[in-house]
């Protein structure tokens, strides 16, 4: 599950340390008041990383590595299949299509 860190809102904190941690489902309503100190608060975007410890051939599971060449060109770099994939402008032209439509900003804290 992840990690939702919350905020004050429009003040700040004497009692918390200004962000509050809350392990939530993905299904959970966000937070309407600090669990700790009862303010209103709102979520905030924080930050996520992780690390992979140790590079694998996909090549291995049964997966095929393409890697792009030139435009529509893509030659194989592991795995099984074809050595290159060219695509035909018919194609081309809708993933150019497809690439200039504005991208879709998804609000978190919207209410369905």
């Amino acid at each position: 599950m992840p990690v939702y860190e919350y905020e004050p809102v429009d003040r700040d904190c004497f009692m918390c340390p200004n962000r509050v941690a809350a392990i939530q489902s993905v299904n959970d309503e966000a937070l309407k008041f600090c669990p700790d100190c009862g303010l209103e608060v709102k979520r905030v975007i924080s930050r996520a990383s992780f690390k992979v410890s140790k590079q694998r051939d996909p090549g291995k599971h049964g997966f095929t590595v393409w890697k792009r060449a030139e435009k529509g060109v893509w030659e194989k770099r592991t795995g099984d299949g074809v050595d290159y994939m060219v695509g035909d402008k018919e194609e081309m032209a809708q993933i150019e299509a497809e690439k200039s439509r504005p991208t879709k900003v998804i609000d978190l804290d919207a209410k369905d």
